[in-house]
């Protein structure tokens, strides 16, 4: 995410009257901060711009993408493998056969199931699949989330 440019110009001004107060001072709603001559004043401006800098700097990081991996479980059985992941209260397993090359896929979000499927493909397939599931529900629930009666 990026400021647009009267965004971060506005944020500027208010951050650095925030810091400015903190030191004590005061200045008039009017005043602007951007074109003051004293030291402390300039400080609070440079505060603001680095505050702004740092926070669209890790919004902007996408290293910190959490990365949730199946985790092979018991198999059941030796034609079977089972693989499982737990994400806060959504719990994914997998259940595949080399065999048959079936592969079939669960979401629950605690006891509900939410999703299903059984088809014969890869479980690379199955994952890709279920990340389309997902990426589709979390975008018609965002929707959803602005009913208002």
């Amino acid at each position: 995410m990026e400021l647009g440019y009267f965004q971060k110009d506005v944020l500027i001004e208010k951050l650095a009257k925030k810091f400015y107060a903190l030191l004590g001072y005061v200045v008039p709603e009017s005043y602007r901060m951007q074109s003051a001559t004293h030291p402390a004043e300039r400080a609070c401006v440079a505060m603001a711009f680095t505050a702004i800098e740092e926070i669209e700097f890790e919004l902007a990081n996408d290293d910190d993408t959490e990365i949730i991996k199946w985790q092979q479980g018991q198999s059941l059985s030796e034609e079977c493998q089972y693989y499982f992941c737990k994400y806060e209260k959504l719990t994914l397993t997998l259940l595949t056969s080399p065999h048959t090359n079936m592969t079939r896929v669960e979401v629950y979000l605690e006891n509900t199931k939410l999703y299903i499927s059984e088809k014969a493909i890869s479980p690379q397939e199955a994952t890709e699949e279920l990340q389309d599931f997902i990426s589709t529900l979390a975008a018609q629930l965002q929707t959803l989330n602005r009913i208002e009666f």
